[in-house]
């Protein structure tokens, strides 16, 4: 006896699906609706052999193809069936709170039925769901209200490089001029030293100061090469300056004159 009442409710919510189908055919989409018709039919078969969750995917995509609240009102019943019982009150609420096409008052009480026997005694409609508003004029501003918030300022970014940049630049190449000038001098003195002819005491002294003079010129080139890197790296991370950029405005006014005209731009 259950079963048969069972399948006279989806017979009866076909029926319903079916006329007020019939009476908005003029207007419906043609592909949807078939769609709609077909998902319903699979629902109905899948519910008759008690398999629920099919019955549940069928209505609902039913539903989507077409919203009325017959059809959410099976795909909570089949959803109840198969388990989820929270799901399926949150669709009779859904359905409650449908207002094109409305539940009648008898679908609405089947409703209040079902959930009460889900453990559910006073069924109240959905909250209407409220949409956030992205502002075109500030797509990261997001809003519950229909108004955007007003856009914020423009911004102006500039980039200097600083007076660091080019006082590095110049100590690179000073350091590097020194070193390879000592470096070459001492260079240049290593055959003296080693000259047979030269006597003892100045072969001495010269290779004493060919000894500073390549110490001088090896630090003078590495502090150059130091120097050159930080002056590319400040070169090529220049810094950054923002400014709200200046908004034009005329201001007209009376002077004693005649008609005044101030403005900021």
């Amino acid at each position: 006896m259950q079963r048969q009442a069972i399948i006279a409710s989806l017979s009866l919510s076909l029926l319903l699906l079916s006329s007020q189908a019939s009476a908005q055919q003029a207007t419906a989409d043609e592909p949807r609706l078939e769609e709609a018709r077909a998902q319903y039919r699979s629902g109905v078969a899948a519910f008759q052999r008690n398999r629920f969750g099919e019955a549940t995917v069928a209505f609902e995509r039913s539903f989507r193809a077409r919203p009325h609240p017959a059809t959410l009102y099976n795909a909570a019943e089949a959803r109840m069936r198969a388990g989820d019982t929270e799901g399926a009150l949150e669709q009779l609420r859904e359905l409650l709170a449908m207002t094109s096409p409305a539940p009648d008052a008898d679908l609405s009480a089947r409703a209040r039925a079902l959930a009460a026997q889900m453990g559910s005694r006073d069924l109240q409609p959905a909250a209407p769901r409220v949409e956030a508003v992205t502002c075109p004029t500030c797509p990261t501003c997001r809003t519950e209200a229909p108004t955007c918030p007003p856009p914020p300022p423009p911004e102006v970014v500039t980039t200097r490089v600083g007076g660091g940049a080019w006082a590095l630049g110049g100590a690179a190449i000073v350091f590097s001029a020194v070193g390879a000038g000592f470096l070459g001098v001492a260079i240049d003195n290593a055959a003296t030293y080693t000259d047979a002819g030269a006597s003892l005491d100045l072969q001495t002294r010269i290779r004493d100061q060919g000894e500073t003079y390549r110490t001088i010129g090896i630090v003078g080139l590495a502090l150059g090469v130091g120097a050159a890197v930080g002056a590319v790296w400040m070169f090529t991370h220049p810094q950054e300056r923002r400014a709200t950029a200046p908004v034009a405005r005329l201001d007209f006014g009376l002077a004693p004159g005649g008609l005044s005209v101030a403005g900021t731009f």
